[in-house]
């Protein structure tokens, strides 16, 4: 089967995880019972991908899922609960030794680009969160000598409190979700910028346009662009510069990365993770081929982006990649937010409808909306076609004050921040 291979593919520490997962739980011991576990190379999960993987439905089975070890508390372990994309919340166990696997997943970065002494404002959530683990766990695990202060996500909103915290705690790293890195460049005053030499950011589709926003607001910073998750923590990450983009690396998991099958999206391939343990370890929830439902931008061989599928919409045969909108909403200093207002395909709506909301500061540009529509023509030929020769959707641009960007929105939010469905989403 055509795939790749990356990450860490240490032959004897993938059978141990074999064996532990075939010993203590019952959904890995049924799909590898007639298997000989001494065979299972990662070729071998790569050719047999459609028959052993799980999905994010597949979690909520705890029964089957969870090792005889977790079902049973014989280890101490914690439940991290995540936000219900499949319907409804799955809880997933971590142990200590998931906690030092974090430290090993950061440690490629923590000890290149934070030194002893650094002094952390992040913004991400605190436990149960996968990022309050990722944040806190995994500096603590690897014994970093930092200061990591946390700060209410409210203060974004709130600039006097922003502002007295920072000049407060002088941090020289920030840790935040992806758009609000951005809105932070925005936001604090020239010398608490230039102070800043780090960004760590996750949870969010960072493209090249919007990082180099945000480095052009921090003159003296790097990006560390994290992919995490809830179910294998941080399973890898990529260093930005002024002048650079590096692709991913994952240092604890073995990645296969399947073709997506539409030619017309011949660089994105899914993303399968296996979370790889070592010798003597215990992780909460044994993973193998896990299809997370992301997706990866691979140029010559290297993951360069990831986009979360949850972050796409279908207009009947294109996907508009909501990585492709932020790339040109993030082009114009003048536009500082954007939503995509999405109605789906649905008994009661026969035309997928994707309504493109940008928000500006002063006064409106004259042809914004025209101009964004044709760069996302230019982008994506798929979507000019159903939208304009096959007239079987519809894309609407509509540009208003920043303030009034989520006005009104459908009370029913999609698995993003960014997308709101109207309807039902068959």
């Amino acid at each position: 089967m055509n795939g790749l291979i990356l990450g860490k593919t240490d032959k004897e520490e993938l059978r141990y995880t074999i064996e532990t997962a075939y010993n203590f739980t019952a959904l890995w011991k049924e799909r590898f019972e007639e298997l000989n576990i001494n065979d299972l190379c990662p070729e071998y999960f790569l050719s047999n991908i459609n028959r052993i993987h799980v999905t994010p439905h597949d979690l909520n089975d705890k029964e089957r899922v969870c090792p005889e070890y977790i079902k049973e508390k014989k280890v101490f372990h914690g439940i991290m609960r995540t936000s219900g994309t499949t319907g409804e919340p799955k809880r997933i166990p971590f142990t200590k030794d998931d906690k030092k696997r974090y430290g090993r997943q950061a440690w490629p970065w923590v000890s290149v680009y934070l030194d002893n002494g650094s002094t952390i404002a992040s913004f991400f959530p605190q436990l149960p969160s996968s990022s309050g683990v990722f944040a806190f766990g995994a500096l603590e695990s690897v014994d970093a000598k930092i200061a990591y202060h946390q700060i209410p996500i409210q203060y974004l909103r709130m600039k006097d409190a922003l502002l007295k915290e920072f000049k407060s705690i002088k941090p020289n790293v920030l840790f935040a979700l992806t758009t609000a890195a951005y809105v932070l460049g925005l936001t604090l005053p020239e010398d608490i910028k230039n102070d800043i030499q780090v960004i760590v950011v996750g949870g969010e589709t960072l493209t090249e346009e919007l990082a180099r926003a945000t480095l052009e607001n921090f003159p003296n910073a790097i990006i560390v662009d994290n992919f995490g998750n809830t179910e294998d923590g941080i399973t890898g990450y990529r260093i930005i510069t002024k002048n650079k983009v590096e692709s991913f690396s994952f240092p604890e998991s073995m990645i296969i990365l399947k073709p997506d099958g539409d030619d017309e999206y011949k660089e994105y391939h899914e993303i399968y993770i296996t979370k790889i343990m070592k010798e003597g370890e215990l992780t909460g929830l044994p993973l193998f081929n896990y299809k997370i439902g992301d997706l990866a931008k691979v140029v010559d061989g290297k993951v360069m982006n990831i986009i979360r599928v949850k972050d796409v919409v279908s207009l009947s045969g294109a996907k508009l990649h909501i990585d492709q909108v932020m790339d040109i909403v993030h082009r114009y200093p003048f536009l500082v937010d954007f939503v995509i207002i999405y109605h789906p395909l649905s008994p009661g709506n026969p035309k997928p409808k994707a309504i493109i909301r940008v928000g500006y500061i002063g006064e409106k540009p004259a042809g914004i909306e025209d101009e964004i529509r044709e760069l996302i023509y230019e982008a994506n030929n798929p979507v000019r076609y159903e939208v304009e020769e096959a007239k079987s959707s519809e894309l609407i641009v509509e540009a208003v004050p920043a303030e009034e960007v989520r006005k009104g929105l459908p009370q029913k939010p999609g698995k993003t921040k960014r997308i709101f469905i109207v309807g039902k989403d068959i």
